[in-house]
């Protein structure tokens, strides 16, 4: 007889579950609902009805009608054809239960909700402060961090710096504490020894040799190069005697 097709009793509502698209299964629609069938029957009971749905609600048995009652028809044709499909496979079929009981554990959350992940609050961000990205919250505790680092590295490399260029730019006048002799080689460098040797001369002062410094009168000036010093030297008083 034709006219608008019936479904045959069912168990189960249309309500979204879950449909296969290219080869991931994604939640939209009770299949089992769709054949009218519980999810535990066998494939072969799942075949008959996938038969029995297909033969009532076929656009062909409507016959004639408007358009509208024959694209709905078209439509439920569609879903059978589509439970089919993916509950007439055992291995879909497997994934689709698996996907339902996962869906099914998790608790109803709106479009606009997200699971709250435990990288997006951190116990030292001011209430009410929240990033949803766990990158740019780790970012956003480490940076601090990391700045407190660069600041430390700056100030000891400052330091250094400025250690090192007093050093080169300031050399006070060293005046011997005590008697302090030196000989002066062929080359004009300078080596201490004993003011015991005859050769050796007694050092007055010394200061660096770009210093402005002048030795005072009475004493020889001597540029030691390989020192980069100036030495102020005068002869040992047993030497002028001799």
């Amino acid at each position: 007889m034709r006219g608008t097709p019936t479904r045959p009793p069912h168990h189960r509502s249309a309500v979204g579950v879950g449909c296969h698209w290219r080869g991931l299964v994604t939640r939209s629609i009770d299949h089992y609902a769709v054949l009218g069938i519980d999810s535990d029957v066998d494939q072969e009971a799942v075949r008959q009805a996938w038969v029995a749905t297909a033969r009532i609600n076929h656009p062909d048995a409507l016959g004639d009608v408007e358009e509208v009652q024959r694209r709905e028809a078209v439509s439920r044709m569609h879903a059978i054809n589509e439970a089919w499909r993916i509950l007439g496979s055992p291995d879909l079929r497997a994934e689709y239960d698996k996907a339902s009981r996962g869906e099914s554990d998790q608790p109803k959350m709106g479009s606009a909700a997200w699971i709250e992940d435990p990288f997006d609050m951190d116990a030292s961000d001011p209430p009410g402060f929240e990033v949803g990205n766990p990158y740019v919250a780790t970012v956003l505790r480490v940076l601090p961090w990391l700045v407190a680092g660069a600041i430390g590295v700056g100030i000891f490399v400052f330091s250094a710096f400025a250690t090192n260029s007093r050093s080169e730019r300031w050399t006070p006048v060293t005046p011997p504490s005590s008697i302090r002799c030196v000989v002066i080689k062929e080359d004009n460098s300078v080596r201490s020894s004993d003011c015991e040797d005859k050769s050796s001369r007694q050092v007055v002062r010394f200061f660096d040799i770009n210093s402005v410094t002048e030795c005072s009168k009475g004493t020889e000036t001597v540029q030691a190069r390989n020192l980069m010093r100036i030495y102020c030297l005068r002869p040992l008083e047993g030497d002028v005697d001799r």
